[in-house]
């Protein structure tokens, strides 16, 4: 890949939080400037009031089993140092 291409491609992954693989499969279908329009995080707008409610008023049994079962692992041993 041409460096100048490269460099792009890392800005794009950057600037949407994608990794570079990433970038590169989504800039095949979507083209460099239409991936980071569409997927970039200013794009993102903030949730109104009513899809707070929404997302957050109603109990999720799901959700609130697996944070328990998540919060009760064990932490992950440290890394191995060479």
């Amino acid at each position: 890949m041409p460096d100048d291409l490269l460099r792009e491609v890392r800005r794009a992954a950057k600037e949407t939080g994608l990794s570079l693989a990433d970038a590169m499969r989504q800039s095949m279908k979507l083209g460099l400037p239409k991936l980071t329009e569409q997927l970039s995080r200013k794009a993102l707008k903030p949730m109104t009031p009513e899809e707070c409610r929404q997302c957050w008023e109603v109990p999720n049994p799901e959700f609130d089993a697996l944070e328990a079962a998540m919060a009760r692992r064990p932490p992950p041993p440290p890394p191995e140092e060479d």
